[in-house]
């Protein structure tokens, strides 16, 4: 008696996939696209800024306009909140209220083979409003309370799209202020050490969560046809 080896067995196919078998989604491009990211800030540069000062948040809002191929530009608006708390200096409590306005141009690119990752990245320039709260001396003297000056902000973005024109994803910024932070400006030298070699200017480092939302489809890239 003949017995069939197992190794001559028709092998068993696996069936294809939806997913293996849907086509990729064109590229879509939109006239308007409001953005809204949240993150917290972290002090680089200035040592003395980082001694003092721990981010809590930052709130950004902006809208987008579409030039073309991806090239867009817009305005955005940042609110966001450090402050001075007891790990920092000891029995001493501070705020620092950051307000931003700016003109941002960027580009927004599809990544992947499935069309459903968009890369973006973008230049901010405009102006800062920055007011500190609860700054005490030791000695009655004046201490500033405010100031506005200039700032850039380069940023990426990384957006995993749910639907084609809504997104979540991940976004990275730094803030570079046109203002020199000077902790013995601001009497904080009252309460702990400084080197005067430690000021500079005020920057900080952001990231956190970003979501993309676009309306008004303008158009879409296909694939040639041969």
């Amino acid at each position: 008696m003949l017995i069939k080896a197992q190794d001559d067995e028709p092998a068993v196919q696996q069936p294809a996939t939806a997913d293996d078998d849907a086509p990729a989604p064109p590229k879509r491009y939109y006239v308007l696209s409001p953005r809204v990211s949240v993150t917290v800030p972290h002090p680089m540069s200035n040592k003395s800024f980082k001694k003092c000062f721990v981010g809590i948040y930052e709130i950004s809002g902006g809208l987008n306009f579409y030039l073309y191929k991806g090239l867009f530009i817009g305005g955005t608006y940042k609110n966001g909140l450090l402050k001075i708390t007891e790990n920092k200096i000891a029995d001493y409590n501070a705020s620092m209220f950051i307000n931003n306005a700016a003109v941002k141009i960027g580009t927004d690119a599809y990544i992947g083979d499935k069309n459903r990752v968009i890369f973006s990245a973008a230049v901010s320039g405009g102006k800062n409003w920055t007011k500190y709260g609860g700054l005490v001396a030791k000695e009655p003297r004046n201490i500033p309370t405010s100031y506005t000056c200039t700032y850039l902000e380069p940023e990426i973005n990384l957006f995993f799209l749910i639907e084609s024109n809504f997104g979540i994803g991940v976004t990275v910024s730094y803030s570079i202020f046109n203002h020199t932070f000077d902790p013995y400006e601001l009497a904080l030298n009252d309460w702990t050490q400084f080197s005067k070699t430690n000021t500079g200017s005020t920057q900080y480092l952001s990231f956190g969560f970003g979501f993309y939302y676009s309306l008004l489809q303008k158009g879409r890239v296909r694939k040639p046809h041969y």
